[in-house]
């Protein structure tokens, strides 16, 4: 009669297929891995998952590389930030730029099926789109954005978004719609008035400002780079970007309209 493994042996077979499948949880690397293969189970498992009271990640909708993925990316290196690996911000006026708050809170729904919260800072007029999602973030890191401080890390517009004249458009319009400001500049000359309008783009981060001024200069839009400043002076230069990149700022497209 032939015998079968013994107890030690099975124990010890045993032992390897676990390493195997989950790694070794002597070590970190086993420990990592593990971690994933549970996290994977539960989320396949989500009602197991509630009853072992195990949060998995929210599923979000990852959109393509597109004109309104530039387009938010451009938001966040306008107004936006990740405070961590597991919330963002953007932040806004909430007496002059309510309604274009609104306006990015429902895009950002519709392009990551995720839900936000508006925290209204105490003793200033600031307050701040939240999203809490690790996904999200993880996401937007695969996409070239940098978490953490924008100025100190010295933040760029991502490759793919400078590689397509398309991309490159919706990246400047949110840039411009969150950082950039349109308003009249007034002077005098023999005692006669003169006025027009001027739009304003400002960075302390060298990189992005240079490829900002790239793509203005790509589009064929006269700007002038000074400091931390890109500023379009004449008012066919404003009406042509106005006509090329366009905004979803309801204030610029006000006071455009008014001046």
């Amino acid at each position: 009669m032939v015998s079968g493994p013994s107890y030690a042996q099975r124990g010890r077979l045993g032992a390897l297929r676990r390493n195997e499948l989950y790694g070794n949880p002597g070590t970190p690397e086993g420990r990592s891995k593990g971690g994933r293969r549970t996290c994977e189970f539960f989320r396949l498992h989500p009602n197991l998952a509630r009853q072992r009271s195990f949060t998995t990640l929210k599923e979000i909708k990852i959109p393509p590389r597109s004109v309104e993925l530039a387009k938010f990316i451009g938001i966040m290196l306008g107004d936006g930030g990740i405070r961590s690996k597991y919330q963002l911000t953007i932040s806004f006026n909430y007496k002059t730029d309510r309604e274009f708050a609104e306006y990015v809170a429902r895009f950002i729904k519709r392009l990551f099926a995720v839900e936000h919260i508006i925290s209204k800072r105490k003793d200033s007029l600031g307050a701040d789109i939240i999203i809490s999602s690790a996904s999200v973030i993880d996401f937007l890191l695969e996409q070239g954005l940098k978490a953490g401080n924008k100025v100190k890390n010295q933040v760029d517009i991502p490759a793919w978004i400078k590689n397509d004249v398309e991309f490159q458009k919706a990246c400047l319009r949110g840039l411009v719609d969150t950082d950039g400001s349109l308003y009249c500049h007034k002077y005098k000359v023999n005692n006669k008035w003169y006025k027009y309008l001027k739009l304003d783009f400002t960075s302390c981060s060298k990189p992005l400002l240079r490829s900002a001024y790239a793509i203005f200069s790509n589009l064929g839009i006269r700007a002038f780079l000074k400091g931390v400043h890109i500023t379009v002076s004449a008012k066919t230069e404003v009406n042509r970007y106005l006509a090329i990149v366009g905004s979803s700022n309801t204030k610029f497209l006000d006071r455009w309209k008014r001046f």
